[in-house]
């Protein structure tokens, strides 16, 4: 472009304004780059289980109430069903109350069978079943720990009066989760079965049809539906955005906030803008007199203003990206936000917002330069 020059010399023409500019664009856009990475992340949380031929069974009245274990059995009676597995939340902490994550008691010798998109290595997986107090964590909890194959962990209770001691023996791989810790059920139920009595949380059942999933889902409920210990049965998907549900209306939340962290970037822009427009009223005014028509003005003065808007919204998202690309925030935030990073989809909606703040905040400004008379342009005196 043979005006680059001009709009680069105008752009930077004040340089400590054009600074302070850039930064406070910058922070903002990188407030809603992490806004809208952690509303994706609970999408991705919530659509987790989406295309798993898997159904969780607990409780009608809550989650927090627990199913008797003779329902096991019954439910595995039902025509296609493949496979039937107990898993309970056990809410353990590894030494200190900041080292939480997800830790469930599991029917060791149907974690493969039904949770067979955790893919554990056969010889891990046999180490696992063989050993009672065996357990399997994910990768990035492993990393965080520094745990390898064959330590010894012990796990202190929160809601149960018991402290797993377990011994790691397998290391999973999955497309999302990396960071739960799978150990014996029967371990725990034989440690706590004064307390819980012949419970459970969840049942997980693997069918054998997807197709067959909404009416095995109402024959169970229908099994159950009268006795002491109704059940509500959910597919995977529905199970996940239930749990994400738990957290309130989170979502709408930070749509809001970062709504309004765009807007308040948009009166910011406004303000620079237009004492940028009013310092040049006699350069418009010189370059209408030397043959600039109104259009080229317009377009120069957008171009230079989005071109603000562009690099401040490219400062915060890549920052964002980066930050968190260094930041394990599954630790951070002690697996709530598991995977978390700042994704394609999220840089592309960010820069095209900033491209938007550029054309809503300069608009006005520009389109006043390129009106202004050659008359009245240099009448003004700096």
């Amino acid at each position: 472009m043979k005006f680059a020059k001009l709009i680069i010399r105008n752009l930077f023409r004040n340089k400590l304004r054009t600074f302070l500019t850039l930064s406070l664009m910058g922070a903002i856009f990188f407030f809603v780059a992490t806004l809208l990475s952690i509303l994706q992340n609970f999408e991705t949380a919530a659509n987790s289980g989406e295309g798993q031929n898997r159904l969780g069974v607990q409780s009608a009245i809550s989650l927090a109430n627990p199913l008797p274990l003779s329902y096991q059995a019954k439910i595995a009676t039902i025509p296609g069903i493949a496979e039937i597995a107990k898993l309970q939340w056990v809410g353990a902490y590894y030494k200190e109350r900041k080292n939480f994550f997800a830790n469930f008691a599991v029917d060791h010798d149907k974690m493969a069978s039904v949770w067979d998109d955790y893919a554990i290595p056969a010889d891990q997986l046999e180490a696992f079943k063989a050993d009672r107090r065996g357990a399997i964590v994910g990768p990035e909890l492993a990393k965080r720990y520094g745990w390898k194959i064959g330590d010894r962990v012990t796990l202190i209770g929160q809601i149960f009066p018991f402290n797993p001691e377990t011994t790691i023996r397998g290391i999973y791989k999955h497309k999302f989760d990396t960071s739960s810790f799978f150990f014996h059920f029967d371990y725990f139920y034989e440690s706590t079965k004064d307390m819980t009595g012949s419970t459970v949380g969840t049942f997980w059942v693997r069918v054998k049809d997807p197709k067959d999933m909404a009416r095995i889902s109402q024959q169970i409920d229908d099994m159950f539906r009268n006795s002491e210990y109704p059940t509500e049965t959910f597919t995977e998907k529905e199970f996940q955005q239930q749990f994400m549900a738990m957290i309130g209306n989170i979502k709408l939340l930070f749509t809001v906030v970062s709504i309004c962290a765009i807007f308040m970037v948009v009166l910011l822009a406004a303000i620079t803008m237009s004492m940028a427009a009013r310092e040049r009223v006699t350069e418009v005014a010189v370059l209408k007199a030397i043959g600039f028509s109104s259009g080229t003005i317009l377009t120069l003065m957008l171009i230079e203003f989005v071109t603000l808007g562009l690099i401040g919204g490219a400062l915060g998202t890549l920052g964002a990206k980066y930050v968190y690309q260094m930041v394990n925030m599954t630790e951070v935030t002690q697996g709530f936000l598991v995977a978390f990073g700042v994704d394609a989809k999220t840089i592309a909606t960010c820069l095209v917002a900033s491209i938007v703040v550029g054309f809503l905040a300069g608009g006005l400004p520009a389109l006043r330069s390129a009106r202004l008379s050659v008359v009245d342009g240099l009448r003004k005196v700096w």
